[in-house]
């Protein structure tokens, strides 16, 4: 079992009570890491997923993390597996087996793009996640890694005035989006400290493409301003969304830059009538990839 007090998604499972199907994916997702090309992290991932078609009929896919000298083009293992099975038909995901092969500790867990496209696929999925080198496994559902918040839905009415201003900035900027493809303008406000002290505010807004894969998220804008600009510490990202309340209310690749911050930071969900939700990074990525994973 991993030797490790930090809590990880799931239940521990041992690797002779799964099912000989699971079983066979579990060993699949370690054959699949050797495949890895992995010029830049010397880092293998490997996945094996089981995906129906409209049919019902059954088939299992793998993948391998795929790097490249541009590492916006890199492709991880879980969605190498996943597109693989959709373009032959396979949209009905069914189960995934992943293995990060040199590390099985807290955060050996897929990243949030890989998260929000497995979500795509097969919320009720289970996963078996590699917890050691004896191939046990860490079980459960796709749906937990990318859960909905748990407080409470205030009302922009019930909230102090700062509040209530800075929401009002936030709903107002969503006018500037650039979204002819999407049509889902949304703005975001992401404030930190610098090294000496300084706080301050940084804005974005969604900016479409019309390579979709090309366009950023509004959070995503702000996040990668504030870093430039040396603005890192005591990270709090606030941004427009569908439903506070909702599953997976923030897209899993701008909860994957807010990781990098660190742990610490703190979310607020706001809604299109100003009502919001206070979340955090670890609820809404548990058991996240980081840096610390990479160790």
């Amino acid at each position: 079992m991993s030797n490790t007090s930090t809590p990880v998604l799931g239940s521990f499972v041992r690797l002779a009570d799964l099912a000989p199907d699971e079983q066979l994916l579990v060993h699949g997702s370690w054959n699949a890491a050797e495949r890895a090309y992995i010029p830049l992290s010397k880092f293998p991932v490997g996945a094996a997923l089981c995906a129906c078609n409209e049919r019902g009929v059954s088939k299992n896919f793998f993948g391998c993390n795929v790097e490249n000298r541009f590492m916006s083009c890199v492709i991880c293992a879980e969605r190498n597996g996943m597109t693989s099975a959709v373009a032959e038909g396979y949209n009905d995901l069914q189960k995934i087996a992943l293995v990060l092969k040199l590390y099985q500790g807290p955060g050996a867990s897929p990243c949030g793009l890989c998260r929000q496209v497995l979500i795509e696929f097969g919320r009720d999925a289970v996963v078996f996640q590699a917890a050691d080198p004896e191939r046990n496994v860490w079980r459960y559902l796709v749906r937990d890694l990318l859960p909905a918040a748990s407080g409470s839905l205030r009302a922009l009415a019930d909230l102090e005035v700062s509040d209530r201003r800075q929401i009002g900035r936030l709903l107002k900027l969503a006018a500037r989006a650039y979204t002819p493809y999407s049509k889902k303008p949304a703005a975001a406000l992401f404030t930190a400290f610098n090294a000496a002290g300084v706080f301050k505010v940084f804005a974005g807004v969604s900016d479409d493409n019309a390579s979709y894969g090309a366009s950023a998220s509004a959070e995503a804008v702000a996040m990668r301003t504030a870093r430039t600009a040396g603005y890192v510490r005591q990270p709090s990202l606030m941004l427009m969304v569908d439903d506070p309340k909702a599953l997976n209310p923030v897209e899993g690749e701008s909860l994957q830059v807010l990781r990098e911050f660190g742990t610490g930071s703190s979310v607020t969900l706001v809604g299109a009538d100003g009502s919001s939700v206070c979340s955090n990074i670890g609820e809404l990525l548990p058991d996240s990839f980081g840096p610390e994973s990479l160790v």
